[in-house]
């Protein structure tokens, strides 16, 4: 109980410190350890890991997934607020200034800013060896979801927080490339000093199988950078793992559910009905998929912002304690689908988009239940655009639909002013205003 009650402790005080880096005071406390002091000890380090996966599960996570949920017309927004209206206008209207595009940016430096810190403390305090390697590995995992996730967003990001604020930024395929080695050395380290119960009991939970992570992300990422057969080999990883744990966010009556909270908990926002898609995207009458994740009718959207008509909110957000994906098996099995297309081996592309379509038996509940693909497998085209749609519907919610949307339709024109019912209303974010005002390494933000 001493034990668990110091890591309480240390946990609110090490977010507390990253989240007001910022800020000076005039005063210390002397009953408070210094951060040098809490990141310079073990129980310090592990204090920061669950700290890490508490603040980025519960905010981060959110704003990674709302935000291009909103862009791409996953979400529709039921309630006045700017943020969120701003985001489903989208195109040149939406300012610098909003915080729809200030949060996930804040959110992420934040997480990622204490993943460097864990990763610089393992590597200086004294630890067995597959403690460090397991400390090591978890921190590039979060670094690497964080950079992941902040160029699937904005066109250029800083791979390194910096203590003056003044990060360098660096290019998508950089930042891409940090992505799969910090996730590579991870998975290396853990292969040649597995980690040390000590670590697994003091920092993982039981619905977290960290190797198959690492390699979910892994596979994600060397598909975006076009690495199609390195995306193939770490999605055979996953699928072909002899562990049958599934890798969760958890929730708890303190720790709640943040997308259940935007949703079925407030006013705010609502999964639009048929998840956003039109024409051609349209689910296919008896998709599984479609129950799964939503409800019975649920209104319109503000006028404003499009007045799609909305559905109740199911599936990985229904309750405030529902476990979220921290990635979904099909997810691996469209990543080797698309892999295969792009590399002209239809047929294989082929057979595994139909692993998804006749999908029954998924651990997570998310099974189409449909025929097998009908469609031209000759057609390079239609494959992949096949593949996008069941990404779509398959992975609702992830904050990925951005991603895809770029890469499959890569020609589509946003239109400058403000759209509504488009595929997607920006291509990337401005960079927020915040930013550009404390940093003079800020690129000029994109046109659209």
């Amino acid at each position: 109980m001493k034990n668990s009650k110091t890591y309480k402790f240390l946990i609110v005080l090490l977010i507390t410190s990253f989240l007001f880096t910022g800020c000076e005071t005039e005063f210390d406390n002397p009953n408070n350890p210094s951060e040098e002091v809490v990141l310079g000890t073990k129980e310090g380090l592990f204090a920061l890991s669950i700290g890490i996966r508490q603040y980025y599960s519960t905010a981060t996570l959110r704003q990674v997934i709302e935000a291009p949920g909103i862009t791409t017309r996953e979400l529709g927004v039921t309630n006045t607020f700017l943020n969120i209206n701003e985001l489903a206008r989208g195109g040149a209207e939406l300012p610098s200034e909003s915080g729809g595009i200030t949060n996930p940016w804040v959110s992420l430096l934040k997480t990622k800013g204490m993943a460097e810190s864990l990763i610089e403390g393992a590597n200086n305090v004294e630890l067995t060896s597959g403690t460090r390697s397991g400390l090591i590995a978890y921190g590039n995992l979060f670094k690497a979801m964080s950079l992941g996730y902040m160029i699937q967003m904005y066109e250029q990001a800083p791979i390194n927080n910096a203590a003056d604020g003044a990060a360098p930024f660096s290019d998508r395929a950089t930042v891409l490339a940090e992505c799969i080695r910090l996730l590579e050395d991870a998975r290396d380290g853990l292969t040649t000093s597995p980690m040390s119960q000590e670590f697994e009991s003091k920092v993982l939970w039981s619905n977290f199988d960290m190797l198959k992570t690492i390699n979910a992300f892994l596979s994600r990422y060397q598909l975006i950078a076009g690495n199609y057969t390195e995306s193939i080999s770490a999605a055979d990883a996953v699928l072909n793992s002899t562990s049958t744990v599934n890798s969760m966010w958890v929730y708890d009556a303190n720790n709640q559910n943040p997308i259940w909270n935007r949703t079925v908990n407030s006013d705010d926002l609502n999964p639009q009905s048929n998840f956003g898609l039109q024409g051609a995207y349209i689910p296919e009458a008896g998709d599984g998929r479609v129950s799964f994740y939503l409800g019975a009718a649920a209104g319109n959207a503000n006028a404003d912002a499009g007045g799609q008509p909305l559905s109740e909110m199911l599936g990985f957000f229904e309750t405030g304690t529902t476990p979220i994906p921290i990635y979904l098996p099909g997810e691996m099995m469209l990543n080797k689908a698309e892999a295969y297309a792009r590399t002209d081996q239809l047929d294989k592309a082929v057979i595994q988009l139909n692993l998804v379509r006749q999908k029954n038996n998924d651990p997570l509940g998310v099974n189409a239940n449909l025929g097998a693909w009908t469609g031209n497998e000759s057609s390079k085209t239609d494959i992949l655009e096949e593949i996008y749609k069941n990404r779509c519907i398959e992975m609702f919610l992830t904050g990925m639909r951005l991603e895809d949307s770029r890469r499959f339709h890569p020609d589509f024109v946003v239109p400058m002013e403000t759209n509504t019912t488009n595929e997607r209303n920006r291509n990337f974010y401005p960079y927020p205003f915040i930013e550009r005002e404390n940093n003079p390494n800020t690129p000029a933000d994109p046109v659209i």
